[in-house]
């Protein structure tokens, strides 16, 4: 939390009236949750009502107050969803998401095209991410036809965010209007559950015609060129205000030549005929491919991988679990349903796993969530060598 990311809600943001009741003198309860630095951190907080849709169904999205001032949007899990193993991962892909995204590009001109995470608890009742406030409005209140030149401005940012994600393994699967917003200036893309890693097996997902053909189908393997495909159907949306073809281009393409001048390839069926979201994003902005920056980059963490590491061997050690498992490792054949020592996240990375959140002794479970997320989440806290609980 910082002066920064604070005050970034911007035209169309949702605000809650987080006054207490009149009278009252009762201080409001304390949050505790790790920071996206990860640091232990406790905050008196006051919640807002649920808000329409920040994140995906079943995870739930409600503004907070921290302390006096700072406000926030928390996404979470309901008590009920979070012993469902599947929504678990689903949110545990979201934070690792978040963090790994954040640790890349906080403090270059690309931070704002993504939500900022200020923290989060993984073994709370209800677990949940809490970011900054989403900057403008949904994009679903756009599709009464926009200007050229913030038709150009869209896709030049979503095209960007395909490209970064890119630069980072992973590919987002859920570019649809309620999870890009605009404030006018800029857009930003949420909805990082929705993530999945470059060249692991398609699964189904999606709906049309947002999703590609080949990802509704879940054939072949995840391709950066799946967003593509989403952002032109969206573009196309936002350019006609009506949907598009789920399996292939628009019959009245032709009728927009600023989108046909762009997007045209990215509406081809099949991922390997789209261009690559650099070829892309050349022909909406001059600016060098922003790959090469992220490469050249210092990783800040290097310094602390080995201690990182070998907190993570003693782990796997002590809960019994092998190495080849983890991330990176394993062939994926234990399976998503939590029912063995290994699990598949959403985005195809095999992980340490508990059984299940359902069985066995609850504190045991807990703490076999935190070797789990030791290769997500916690990845960055153990990285730092803060922050250790």
């Amino acid at each position: 939390m910082n002066e920064r990311t604070a005050g970034t809600a911007g035209r169309g943001a949702v605000t809650a009236d987080f006054s207490p009741p009149t009278g009252s003198t009762e201080m409001p309860p304390d949050l505790s949750f790790t920071t996206s630095g990860g640091r232990r951190h406790r905050v008196p907080t006051r919640f807002g009502p649920d808000l329409g849709r920040v994140a995906r169904p079943p995870l739930l999205a409600r503004e907070v107050l921290l302390g006096d001032a700072w406000k926030g949007v928390q996404v979470r899990l309901g008590a009920a969803d979070a012993s469902d193993a599947h929504e678990y991962h689903a949110l545990e892909t979201e934070v690792g998401a978040a963090l790994t995204i954040h640790r890349t590009f906080s403090g270059s001109p690309f931070q704002g095209l993504f939500p900022v995470p200020v923290g989060y608890d993984m073994d709370a009742a209800e677990p949940f991410l809490i970011y900054s406030p989403p900057r403008g409005a949904p994009a679903t209140g756009l599709t009464h036809g926009i200007s050229t030149t913030d038709q150009r401005i869209i896709e030049r940012d979503l095209v960007l965010a395909i490209r970064l994600l890119e630069s980072l393994g992973l590919v987002h699967r859920g570019i649809v209007p309620a999870a890009v917003r605009w404030d006018g200036a800029r857009a930003q893309l949420w909805d990082l559950g929705a993530m999945a890693r470059i060249g692991t097996p398609r699964t189904p997902w999606g709906a049309p015609p947002y999703a590609s053909p080949e990802q509704r189908a879940g054939v072949g393997e995840a391709d950066a060129r799946d967003a593509l495909w989403s952002t032109a159907q969206l573009m196309y949306q936002l350019v006609s205000g009506r949907q598009g073809n789920p399996d292939g281009p628009p019959a009245d393409l032709d009728a927009y030549r600023s989108l046909a001048q762009t997007l045209a390839g990215a509406f081809e069926p099949a991922a390997e005929n789209r261009p690559a979201p650099a070829r892309l994003l050349a022909l909406l902005t001059s600016d060098p491919d922003p790959a090469a920056m992220v490469a050249a980059r210092p990783d800040p963490l290097e310094p602390h991988r080995r201690e990182f590491d070998a907190a993570l061997a003693r782990k796997r050690a002590a809960a019994g679990v092998d190495g080849a498992g983890g991330p990176g490792g394993g062939d994926g054949s234990g399976g998503g349903d939590g029912s063995t020592g290994t699990a598949v996240d959403q985005d195809g990375t095999t992980r340490a796993g508990p059984p299940s959140r359902t069985s066995g002794t609850p504190d045991r479970d807990r703490g076999r969530k935190r070797t789990w997320l030791g290769g997500t989440a916690d990845r960055d806290r153990g990285r730092s060598g803060k922050g250790r609980r």
